[in-house]
């Protein structure tokens, strides 16, 4: 049975897990590099740990009635505020998935880009995946998808022209079709043959439906419903390109989006 808390748990773990990546055999300057950037990227990470430790245990968390929110930068500090004025943060303003504090609006530059690779490895780990292209290719990006959706099946049909030069990891997200999207992408994800079941989700059918596997981790199909705030997900299906470029909904001109700068 899928154990919603846990999946809730291990969504949460997603916006403040860094990606432990395989250098493999580059060059050890490469290498050395890498290890540097991951040493930063925990030490800040654990530092924002520290900091709210100190705060003690948490007493409750409340929503409040907020729609947008105002960077402002001032002569002497920097705060945000509400749109309609009503409230005001003053005090460190950290972005956790990019690593840096804001301090300024220069600071701002690149944060609408979701840096889906900090997460690859939790990604990999604790949702639903497939594979669509050539797993020896650095990966292009993530595309979330609900498999009951007509609109999934054109956009996978469409990556797949792509599969020889691009690697993208496909998230079931079943967020549209309700239960049947629930079953269809347990399905999907239990089956035993996988490359059937990558099949099936492309093209809308269900040949590996007959043979699954009673003891894969149904909890990774649910936790595909408790993502959509985390990545920012207002419709699908939704691509994140590896460095963090997003298009809500498949774009219609793919190549002039996937090269954008």
């Amino acid at each position: 049975m899928i154990n919603k808390f846990k999946a809730l748990s291990a969504i949460a773990m997603l916006s403040f897990s860094a990606l432990a990546q395989d250098a493999g055999e580059v060059l050890d300057a490469v290498s050395e590099i890498k290890d540097k950037e991951a040493a930063e990227s925990k030490s800040y990470q654990q530092e924002i740990r520290e900091g709210l430790e100190k705060k003690g245990a948490i007493i409750g968390i409340r929503e409040i009635p907020v729609t947008k929110l105002y960077f402002v930068e001032a002569e002497r500090g920097s705060y945000l505020v509400t749109a309609n004025g009503r409230f005001v943060v003053d005090g460190r303003i950290v972005d956790v998935w990019h690593r840096k504090t804001l301090k300024s609006l220069a600071d701002l530059e690149g944060i609408d880009r979701v840096p889906v690779n900090n997460n690859a490895k939790q990604i990999d780990d604790m949702l639903a995946t497939f594979d669509i292209g050539d797993k020896e290719n650095p990966r292009s990006g993530v595309i979330f998808v609900d498999p009951t959706s007509e609109y999934t099946l054109t956009s996978l049909q469409k990556l797949i022209e792509y599969q020889d030069e691009q690697r993208w990891t496909v998230v079931l997200t079943p967020l549209i079709g309700g239960s049947n999207a629930i079953d269809r992408s347990r399905r999907l994800w239990c089956a035993k043959d996988k490359d059937q079941a990558l099949l099936d989700l492309i093209n809308g059918t269900q040949e590996s439906f007959s043979e699954i596997d009673e003891d894969c981790d149904e909890e990774r199909v649910l936790a595909g419903q408790y993502i959509n705030n985390i990545f920012g997900i207002e419709t699908l299906p939704h691509l994140i390109r590896e460095d963090g470029l997003v298009s809500k909904g498949f774009p219609l001109d793919f190549d002039m989006w996937y090269e954008k700068e």
